[in-house]
C-alpha cells in the first residue's frame, strides 16, 4: 500500500475499537474511531474513509441506520461487525446496505482477510480517489468544500454543499426529498 487505506470504526465498546485499532493500525491501515452512528456520519463526512467497520447495537444511531444513510451517499464499503449471528439479523444488515457479517468474537487474520477483500472489490479503488469534480465551468473540490463556476467562487452553506454533492455522487437519478433528508 502506497498511501494508507482509511477505514472507520464505529463501536460504543472501548475494548473492541482497541483491538480493532491496534491490529489494523498494525496492518498499514489509517484507522479513525467513533462510539456512535451520529459521530460516524460526521466523521466520515469529514475524512472520507476507503472502509467502515461497525457494530449494530449503538446508542443514538445503531449500525442499521448507519448502513442506510452512508449507503444513501456513497458506496464506501461497509462490514458489520456484531455479536448477534441470527440470520434474520444477517440479511437484515445486508439488505440495509452492508457488505459483509462477521460475527463476534471474530478472529482478527479473518477480519483482515475480509477487509482486504471489502478493499479489492471497491470501485474507489479502480483509481485514486476523486477530491475535485470538474464538468465544464463547473468545479467541485471535495477536500476543500468550494464550488466554483467560472473560476469564480460559490459560496454555499455546508448543507447546500452536501446536498450538491449528494447530487454529483448520483448522477441521473431521481432523488426523493426524504432521501435527501435522510442523507443530509
Amino acid at each position: 500500500m502506497d498511501e494508507k487505506q482509511r477505514v472507520l470504526v464505529v463501536d460504543d465498546e472501548q475494548q473492541i475499537t482497541l483491538v480493532l485499532r491496534s491490529g489494523l493500525t498494525k496492518h498499514g491501515y489509517d484507522v479513525r474511531v467513533a462510539a456512535e452512528g451520529e459521530a460516524a456520519l460526521e466523521l466520515f463526512r469529514l475524512w472520507t474513509p476507503n472502509l467502515v467497520v461497525t457494530d449494530l447495537s449503538m446508542p443514538n444511531m445503531g449500525g442499521l441506520e448507519l448502513c442506510r444513510r452512508l449507503r444513501a451517499v456513497s458506496d464506501v464499503p461497509i462490514i458489520v461487525l456484531s455479536v448477534k449471528g441470527e440470520e434474520v439479523t444477517k440479511i437484515e444488515a445486508l439488505d440495509a446496505g452492508a457488505d459483509d457479517y462477521v460475527t463476534k468474537p471474530f478472529g482478527m487474520g479473518e477480519l483482515l482477510a475480509r477487509v482486504r477483500a471489502a478493499l479489492r472489490r471497491s470501485p474507489s479503488q479502480a483509481g485514486e480517489a476523486v477530491s475535485v469534480i470538474e464538468e465544464g465551468d463547473f468545479r467541485v473540490d471535495l477536500e476543500a468544500h468550494s464550488v466554483a463556476v467560472r473560476a469564480e467562487e460559490v459560496h454555499l452553506s455546508p448543507k447546500e454543499f452536501d446536498i450538491l454533492v449528494h447530487f454529483i455522487r448520483h448522477p441521473g437519478k431521481v432523488l426523493t426529498h426524504r432521501a435527501l433528508l435522510s442523507t443530509i
